[in-house]
This record gives C-alpha cells, sequence and structure tokens, in this order.
C-alpha cells in the first residue's frame, strides 16, 4: 500500500507536483464522481437551516465546493495544488458565494479566515488519507460551530475493497470517527459500498 501522508517536506513536494500534473490532464480519471444521489445525500444529512459558511478542504475541481455554494452557502474550497485552484476558479468564474485558495492543511498553519465556531459545514471527501487525521479532526472540531457545525467525511473502507487494495481506512477507524460527537449518521455512497459518508454534528467537548 501506497502511504499517502508524506514522509518529509521533499516527499510532499513530490506528492504536490502529481497532483499538479493530475489536475492538469484535460480528461483525468475522478475515482468518484459528484453526482446527484450524493448531493441528496448531503441535503439530507448535513445541510440544516440557518447555515451560511462552508468550508471544502482538498477542493480540487471544485465540484462540490460550488455545489454547497448553490445551495445557499458561503463557501470556499482549500487545495494544496494551485493547479487545481487556477482551474476551478476558471471554470466556475461567475458563481455567487464561491471562492477557492491554494492551501497545504498537512504542513500549514489554518488559514487565518478559519477561526474556531466559524463554519457550519466542513466537507473532506475523500482527502483524509492525505492527512495527519488526528491533528486534523482535531481542528475541525474546534472550526465548526458548537452543537451545530457538521463535519461531511466521504472515505474509502479498505474491506470493501479487493484483495490488495487498501485505499482509506478500515472500518474500525472509520467508525472511530464518529467518537465524541453530538450526533452522527453514516451511510454508503452511489454505486459502490466501498466508499462511505459520515456526517459528524456538533463536537462533545464544546
Amino acid at each position: 500500500m501506497a502511504h499517502r501522508v508524506p514522509a518529509d517536506p521533499l516527499d510532499a513536494l513530490a506528492k504536490r507536483m502529481a497532483w499538479d500534473r493530475f489536475y492538469s490532464n484535460p480528461d483525468p480519471h475522478e475515482n468518484l464522481p459528484f453526482t446527484k444521489v450524493e448531493l441528496a445525500g448531503i441535503r439530507r444529512h448535513v445541510l440544516g437551516a440557518g447555515m451560511n459558511t462552508a468550508v471544502d478542504v482538498g477542493s480540487g475541481w471544485g465540484v462540490l465546493t460550488t455545489a454547497l455554494a448553490r445551495e445557499g452557502l458561503h463557501t470556499t474550497g482549500y487545495d494544496w495544488s494551485p493547479v487545481a485552484v487556477e482551474r476551478a476558479r476558471a471554470a466556475w468564474a461567475g458563481e455567487e458565494r464561491l471562492g477557492f485558495e491554494v492551501h497545504d492543511f498537512l504542513t500549514d498553519t489554518p488559514p487565518r479566515a478559519l477561526v474556531p465556531g466559524s463554519v457550519d459545514v466542513l466537507a473532506c471527501r475523500l482527502v483524509l488519507p492525505y492527512l495527519d487525521l488526528r491533528r486534523f479532526m482535531t481542528g475541525a472540531r474546534r472550526w465548526v460551530k458548537p452543537r451545530t457545525g457538521v463535519v461531511y467525511v466521504v472515505v474509502q473502507v479498505w474491506e470493501r475493497q479487493p484483495d490488495g487494495c487498501h485505499r482509506g481506512y478500515p472500518d474500525e477507524v472509520v467508525e472511530g470517527l464518529r467518537d465524541g460527537w453530538r450526533h452522527t449518521r453514516r451511510w454508503d455512497l452511489d454505486w459502490s459500498p466501498e466508499f462511505t459518508a459520515l456526517a459528524l454534528t456538533g463536537p462533545e467537548d464544546r
């Protein structure tokens, strides 16, 4: 299994350059395209009345980011690939309540705009394995609003993949993400149970 979290600064640079090449491809193969079915799950389990702000970590092409903005949330997408951010800005120019910024959540301090208790929805779609899981989830608990803030996670499950494929996390780790939240919901995504989604609402320690 390839180790996704960079081992050192040179490894991190190599991985960022690889993603730059990916996003430079005019017709890339997406691991899990964003669909209307996934959006329906977000509307049902994540979005709520009075929500105004969202952050999409690892926003890539900006499809999920834009979908959240179109739901009425002021949404910022962050990606560590400048090429991804440039293409997302070009693809969605003119959309309201939407912005994209370059940021590395693995090695940098949090963006200045991401202050404690400032976010209604924090999305992390197929990105957690590229981050320091414990550090990022600790930050996520701080950044979302107390009681009502939701962290939306999509991740692959080891036990549901073909032999020899280990993308994402073991089911035990996925279930562990639900610890310490006032309310959680988990459901499978679209055409493959390999992908699971979680809505984690209201950190219990705040």
